[in-house]
């Protein structure tokens, strides 16, 4: 038995250590040979040869330049042995759905035409140079924002009540062509209490002034609220009629012929139009423990399906990964940049994480999410649902325990988040931009519950719709809403309310906000027959007082836009100052006051001196120098810069006086962006002044992207009279910068205490003499009668 047990111990601990020899590196090179091994010196041609001999362990580095392949690997990692796909150190990697076309021949006008030997239907999508082109459509696209629909009125069309044969009236006209051939309508239906959606069809025929369709969605408000009979905004597009603008493009399935027209009427030069070959240019279907890092994926999706599981996405750059023609029957278009997606009748998708990536452009959603555990962090997400339904930028549905945590979220043509997955955390976003095309919608948007989801430490802003309904909301929790902890965000510059609440809300904490400049600080339909239900609005700060009648009211406060409230409103900058209204008047909350130092919590989303004080929002890398701080990689959309040369200096703002029981603030500035961030700016505090006097210590600035930070310092008020008193900051040794000539700041505190007042003289009463004193004091008696007798007499002289 123990000679058994000793050769199992044996095998086993062969088994671990062929296990452990056998991860390797393999490399991929443009310049390689996937008849090669796979060596540095000997490297693969495609990362799919590279993928097909990856295992548990091994790292696969691909050197700089442009895949036209999707990376699929056939093997899964294990736990703490994935596998590892990432550009070689200091390369520049773009794995690319799309197909460069060359051998264009004049057609007729200003169009051109080449043969392809694909068609990918409604994802046909279609570029010239950094220049995304437009299906034929009419009207045209004049300005060239794929949110600015350009776009006419009906003039009348089929009622709420037709789902097959509609149609859509326009009396002046449209233009000739035989529509039934691939062509489509946009609608975008307006009428009150709509206009939460657009639609599109395919035509099914057409005459001079009326196109026909079919319009059975799914649901059927689709239609019934957005009916052509009520009237909207309208285009339509996809016949070679009406390719006759600069960018347009039209694609005959029946030869697999691409038609474009570009700026001036030129032929395309080699290169300089690309079509989408391939739907994806990341597959993890059923892969798990796969990482993916450094490169970037241009024109198609990155796919974690099919129960994948642990897998990471980080410092990816992924732009154009999807787009859509979007005729469907439901409110979404089913096409995302990323799907994370779980069949949860035969199997989850888990604990994947997408990190410090950016993910941009495309006509339906950038980030997908049903999956279990799915973390998206630190990444910046921008420019999605250029079809204006139900996408969005974040569209979380289906699953549970997300974590949307420090990303920037911008642009979006309805919802920039719909959180509908339960369990969640959504925190330290910075959300803007919503409602580009559909209105009734909001930075953050959900349904239903109970969620018990929690919303914190976000900056919501800038939300305004494109019609005049002005329905764009900062955070909306729409019909029935429940099991929502809404705290510590800041909300402002949205043309509807701060936070809207409809139906029947229940189980809603709204605490510790900051909501300003809005229609209303709090709105909600209190649709007949319906009511609140335990919501609770405590210790938020507004700038008016429309704090919901349904809901426990307590130490909320109102003030004025231009009170002096805050540190610097107008740059978003919403810390209270010292010695205002919010300060102290909150109330403490269990789970939720947990940063405050004093015992007296302040009212609204920042807490002086508090353990979280100066929390801000958003990516916390340099946008301009992309996730892998490496700068461009040359592709459209592209906003972004190489790295500079050299290291940046740091200086201090000039000096500066403030008063007693103000706020200082000393900004420290980068000459330029940094090779590396985090740069870390070390200070030393000296001057006359003592703690007594302020709040300053020695500490560090640490600035993770751009060029600025700041070092806040309270002023404390006394109630001894002094001198001007002096608080000095000096620089000390930085981290990936370098000390430039302004390398101290003073600050001058003026005294505001004011001067003691001198004790009063007393003066000891006069006690008039006696008629028998001695002292002579009815001489001054006399004296006095002989002085009032010359008096009368002058006064009568005058006369």
């Amino acid at each position: 038995m123990l000679k058994n047990f000793q050769q199992i111990c044996v095998l086993l601990s062969l088994f671990m250590l062929a296990n452990t020899v056998s991860a390797i590196d393999i490399y991929v090179a443009k310049t390689g040979d996937d008849n090669s091994d796979g060596s540095l010196s000997s490297p693969y041609l495609t990362i799919t040869k590279a993928a097909e001999h990856a295992r548990a362990g091994d790292t696969v580095y691909i050197g700089g330049g442009v895949y036209e392949e999707v990376l699929s690997p056939v093997n899964s990692g294990l736990e703490g042995e994935p596998i590892i796909f990432q550009s070689y150190e200091g390369e520049k990697v773009i794995i690319s759905a799309m197909q460069s076309l060359n051998n264009w021949q004049h057609d007729v006008g200003d169009i051109y035409v080449t043969q392809v030997d694909w068609d990918l239907g409604q994802q046909n999508f279609v570029m010239q140079n950094d220049v995304a082109m437009d299906l034929a459509r009419w009207p045209d696209n004049t300005d060239g924002d794929p949110f600015t629909q350009n776009s006419l009125r009906n003039t009348g069309g089929s009622g709420s009540d037709v789902a097959n044969n509609a149609f859509l009236d326009y009396a002046e006209g449209i233009p000739e062509g035989d529509w039934s051939k691939g062509g489509s309508i946009y609608f975008y239906g307006d009428k009150p209490g709509s206009g939460w959606t657009t639609w599109r069809a395919f035509i099914t025929s057409n005459t001079d002034t009326q196109v026909t369709f079919e319009l059975d969605k799914n649901p059927a408000w689709i239609r019934t609220f957005h009916a052509p009979a009520d009237k909207g905004d309208f285009f339509l597009q996809g016949i070679k009629e009406v390719l006759d603008y600069q960018n347009e493009w039209y694609f005959d399935p029946d030869t697999k012929k691409l038609y474009v027209q570009l700026p001036k009427g030129v032929m395309p030069t080699e290169n300089q139009v690309s079509m989408r070959k391939r739907t994806k240019t990341i597959d993890l279907a059923s892969r798990n423990y796969i990482h993916i890092k450094n490169l970037a994926v241009f024109g198609g999706s990155i796919e974690i399906t099919g129960g994948a599981s642990n897998n990471h996405i980080y410092g990816v750059t992924s732009l154009y990964g999807n787009y859509t023609l979007g005729v469907v029957s439901g409110f979404a278009s089913g096409n995302q940049s990323i799907n994370i997606r779980s069949d949860w009748n035969q199997f989850n998708t888990k604990n994947n994480i997408i990190e410090k990536s950016e993910i941009g452009f495309g006509s339906g959603t950038g980030i997908y999410d049903s999956g279990e555990n799915t973390q998206i962090l630190d990444s910046y997400i921008h420019d999605f649902n250029y079809l204006g339904n139900y996408d969005a930028i974040i569209n979380a549905r289906g699953g549970n325990n997300t974590k949307v945590l420090n990303n920037t979220i911008s642009r979006g043509g309805r919802d920039a988040i719909q959180g509908f997955n339960d369990n969640a955390e959504y925190a330290y976003n910075d959300i803007s931009r919503s409602n580009l095309i559909a209105d009734d919608c909001g930075l953050f948007y959900t349904v239903g519950g109970p969620s018990n989801t929690e919303i914190h430490h976000n900056w919501l802003h800038d939300a305004y719709s494109s019609g005049d309904k002005s329905k764009a909301a900062g955070i909306y929790l729409d019909n029935d809403a429940q099991g929502f902890t809404v705290h510590h965000n800041v909300i402002w510059n949205t043309e509807w309310s701060s936070i809207q609440i409809n139906w029947n809300g229940k189980d809603l904490n709204i605490y510790n906000n900051t909501m300003l400049n809005s229609s209303g600080v709090m709105g909600a339909w209190h649709k007949e027959g319906t009511a609140f239900s335990n919501v609770n609005v405590w210790n938020n700060l507004a700038d008016n007082s429309a704090w919901e009648p349904q809901s426990d009211k307590q130490n909320n406060v109102t003030v004025s836009p231009t009170s002096g409230t805050f540190v610097d409103a107008e740059s978003g900058d919403f810390r209270l100052r010292a010695g205002t209204e919010p300060v102290d008047a909150g109330r403490e909350i269990d789970d939720i006051t947990t940063d405050v130092t004093d015992a007296s919590p302040d009212a609204g989303a920042y807490e002086i001196g508090g353990d979280n004080a100066n929390w801000v929002a958003g990516i916390t890398w340099e946008r301009k120098l992309g996730p892998t701080g490496l700068g461009c990689y040359g592709l459209p959309g592209e906003d972004c810069q190489d790295p500079s040369a050299s290291e940046p200096s740091v200086n201090f703002s000039q000096d500066q006086t403030v008063d007693e029981g103000q706020t200082a603030t000393v900004t420290v500035t980068l000459s330029e962006l940094a090779q590396i961030y985090p740069v870390t700016i070390p200070f030393t505090v000296s001057g006359t002044a003592t703690d007594a006097d302020h709040d300053a210590v020695n500490g560090e600035v640490v600035i993770t992207s751009g060029t600025e930070g700041e070092v806040l310092i309270n002023v404390k008020t006394d109630t001894v009279t002094n001198e001007s008193e002096t608080i000095i900051l000096t620089l000390g040794l930085p981290i990936n910068a370098i000390a430039g000539e302004q390398d101290t700041h003073t600050i001058t505190i003026t005294d505001k205490t004011p001067a003691p007042t001198p004790p009063p003289v007393v003066t000891p009463p006069v006690t008039p003499p006696s008629s028998d004193s001695g002292s002579g004091g009815g001489s001054v008696w006399i004296l006095l009668f002989v002085l009032s007798g010359m008096y009368y007499q002058r006064q009568i002289s005058l006369k």
